[in-house]
């Protein structure tokens, strides 16, 4: 299938399809409160109808200015994480790994 050009001979941007991130979302189920908050949080800003655990948060369509945005939703719901917790574990599982609450109390899932 060719691209679409403009009478220029340029792409045409406007009549591309929309990205299909469907078909890599929705792997394993997060287990325990620190994936389930961090699937939650990256479906949030993907505006994704959901995450598994093992999905790759640049796989999905996130960048740097998501990293920004995912990590301030996390932070708004108690737990501590910087961006560059997010490059380091790229998947909603090796990001919860490393979770704290921001207050210090254990998750429920340890």
């Amino acid at each position: 299938e060719a691209l679409p050009m403009t009478a220029n001979a340029k792409l045409d941007r406007d009549r591309l399809p929309a990205p299909d991130f469907g078909a890599a979302v929705g792997g394993r189920e997060p287990v325990g409160e620190r994936e389930t908050a961090v699937c939650a949080a990256m479906a949030q800003v993907l505006a994704l109808p959901g995450v598994g655990a093992d999905d790759d948060f640049f796989a999905l369509g996130g960048d740097s200015i998501v990293t920004v945005r995912l990590t301030g939703v996390l932070r708004a719901d108690g737990w501590e994480v910087a961006p560059r917790d997010v490059f380091r574990h790229r998947t909603a599982a090796g990001l919860a790994t490393g979770l704290r609450r921001q207050d210090g109390s254990a998750p429920a899932d340890g």
